[in-house]
């Protein structure tokens, strides 16, 4: 991501291919999408980084013909912004996506945030 926000601690997607679920490039799926949700609270958010906390928590469920059709990937994340009132904050939390039906037409990838922390610094 040129010109965004700084990011630590993700592991490179090539170490990571029960992920390729998500497309190519993982982290910049999850930062765009971090960043949106953070905006539609405050349009003033600027996200300054985002640090993972360690690898993802993976957990898939298996078809009968042994395919991988519902997958769950969980972060651990730390998350430094700057509010619209230019206040800087530390978001801890975990970052989740659920995929469902993968490799068949009604597939589909939601995610959400649960948010642990919320410190000024």
């Amino acid at each position: 991501m040129t010109g965004g926000p700084e990011l630590y601690g993700f592991p490179p997607p090539g170490m990571l291919p029960d992920l390729r679920w998500l497309g190519p490039d993982y982290v910049s799926v999850l930062v765009y999408e971090l960043t949106r949700g953070l905006l539609r609270q405050d349009a003033g958010t600027l996200v300054m980084g985002v640090r993972c906390e360690g690898e993802p928590e993976l957990k898939g469920t298996v078809d009968p013909a042994g395919v991988i059709r519902a997958h769950d990937a969980t972060f651990a994340l730390q998350v430094f912004v700057r509010d619209g009132a230019g206040r800087l904050w530390r978001l801890t939390g975990r970052w989740t996506y659920s995929g469902r039906d993968l490799g068949t037409p009604s597939a589909s990838i939601t995610h959400f945030w649960q948010l642990q922390s919320a410190d000024v610094v």
